[in-house]
């Protein structure tokens, strides 16, 4: 049995800490860490910790009460349920996407095709030195690339959607966490209106000074209809008058 249990904040465990480890590996001792009072964490002997893990049918939750996925062994990458084969919704969710990808190029392919075959008439016309004619077919193929870059666009969204990761939250304070272009691992951010007035990506130290950890939390995804990207996948069926009538 450990002799000794104490309990402090976050800001004194951290103030202290050389001095916790010591009390937990010479004197058997437990810190209970807590944040607003509530216990989050233990910094606890090295037996202890040996004895075992977390306990049996713990379930770790999100501050919504979300079910947390662990995270994988690379950064950034998708989880992959350890239990095996994907949920029927998955791979129907799955297919769907790749069919409006599928559409989406295959449209984009059709509309290139026809723009060469108009640059080819074009070439053509030049070695005639038909320099009116040449005119002529520029003038119609500005407004038909308009046309396969919205598709290629669409077929961006779907894409991203598909490849997009589950949403990665910080181990310690569950707030959101992401990897970032001149700063090095992972980063807590938050949205903030710059000095322009314009919603901004801010990345910010965590308060009591914690490493960011990631675990992943399914995040919502979004339907595939007509080739592109819709409304929100996961959202409950809009109400039918009939269903508010009392």
């Amino acid at each position: 049995m450990t002799a000794v249990e104490y309990e402090h904040p976050i800001r004194r465990v951290r103030d202290e800490i050389a001095s916790v480890v010591d009390r937990a590996k010479d004197g058997g001792a437990i810190t209970y860490v807590t944040r607003n009072g509530e216990r989050v964490a233990a910094v606890v002997p090295l037996p202890v910790a040996e004895q075992g893990t977390r306990p049996a049918g713990h379930t770790a939750l999100d501050r919504h009460g979300e079910l947390l996925r662990p995270a994988p062994a690379a950064p950034g990458g998708r989880f992959t349920w350890d239990a095996g084969a994907p949920t029927p919704q998955e791979v129907e969710w799955t297919r769907a996407g790749l069919e409006a990808l599928h559409a989406q190029l295959t449209t984009a392919t059709a509309d290139c095709v026809a723009l060469l075959g108009i640059v080819g008439q074009a070439l053509a016309a030049v070695s005639d030195r038909h320099m009116g004619t040449v005119q002529e077919l520029l003038d119609t193929i500005g407004p038909r690339l308009a046309n396969p870059e919205r598709v290629l666009a669409d077929a961006v969204e779907v894409y991203d959607e598909l490849a997009r990761p589950d949403d990665a939250l910080c181990v310690t304070c569950r707030e959101a966490i992401g990897v970032f272009y001149g700063h090095e691992g992972w980063q807590h951010h938050r949205t903030a209106v710059n000095e322009h007035g314009i919603n901004t990506t801010e990345v910010y130290p965590a308060e009591d000074g914690h490493t960011a950890e990631p675990t992943y939390v399914p995040r919502t995804r979004r339907a595939f209809a007509d080739g592109r990207v819709v409304a929100p996948y996961d959202d409950p069926a809009p109400t039918t008058e009939e269903d508010q009538t009392p």
